[in-house]
C-alpha cells in the first residue's frame, strides 16, 4: 500500500511539472556605455546606393578580447533598445537593411571574424523596397556586444545611432 501511494504521489509530481509553463529566456542586459559612430556624422548627407566613410570606436569600458558590432540602417524614429533581441540584434522589422556584423580584436590579438570596413554601401531605394515621404528619417544604427567582461559580467548589448540626411 505504501508503494502504490509512493508511486501515486511520484506520477502526480511528474504531471505537475509537464503540465507547468516553458521558461522565458532572461531579458537582455543593456550597457549604460556604448561606442560612438565616428563617421558618418550626424545628419550628413548621404545618397542611396553609394559608398559613405565608415568608423565606429568601440567601448572600452570592460575591456574584452573581442568587440562584437552589428551596423544596421534603420528607417523611420530613431532605434529604441526594446528592439534588441536576447542574441544582440535589432529585431525583424525594426531595421530597413544590415550592413553586416564586424569584430575589432584588441591587444594585439588575432583577428576574429570580420574587421570592421572604412567604408559602407547604402543600399538602393529599389533593394529596400521603400518609399520615401517629405519627412522620411534613416538612422545609422550599432549594437556592440560587450561579453567576456572581468569580473564574468553578464553579456550586455549597447545600441547607439546618428540620423542621416538621405537625398534620392
Amino acid at each position: 500500500m505504501l508503494f502504490a501511494v509512493a508511486f501515486a504521489f511520484t506520477i502526480a509530481n511528474l504531471t505537475a511539472a509537464v503540465a507547468l509553463p516553458k521558461r522565458q529566456p532572461s531579458p537582455i542586459s543593456q550597457s549604460p556605455f556604448t561606442g560612438v559612430i565616428v563617421t558618418p556624422s550626424e545628419n550628413q548627407p548621404m545618397s542611396f546606393g553609394l559608398d559613405f566613410p565608415f568608423e565606429y570606436d568601440v567601448s572600452d569600458w570592460c575591456e574584452p578580447a573581442f568587440a562584437p558590432f552589428t551596423v544596421y540602417l534603420t528607417a523611420g524614429e530613431p532605434p529604441v533598445f526594446d528592439n534588441v533581441t536576447a542574441t544582440g540584434a535589432l529585431a525583424d522589422g525594426a531595421f530597413a537593411f544590415e550592413f553586416g556584423k564586424f569584430v575589432v580584436s584588441r591587444f594585439g590579438l588575432p583577428q576574429q571574424g570580420l574587421p570592421p570596413p572604412a567604408s559602407l554601401t547604402l543600399p538602393t531605394l529599389e533593394d529596400l523596397n521603400l518609399t520615401l515621404g517629405p519627412d522620411s528619417q534613416f538612422h545609422l544604427a550599432v549594437v556592440e556586444e560587450f561579453d567576456g567582461c572581468p569580473g564574468h559580467i553578464t553579456v550586455e548589448y549597447g545600441l547607439t545611432s546618428v540620423p542621416l540626411l538621405m537625398t534620392a
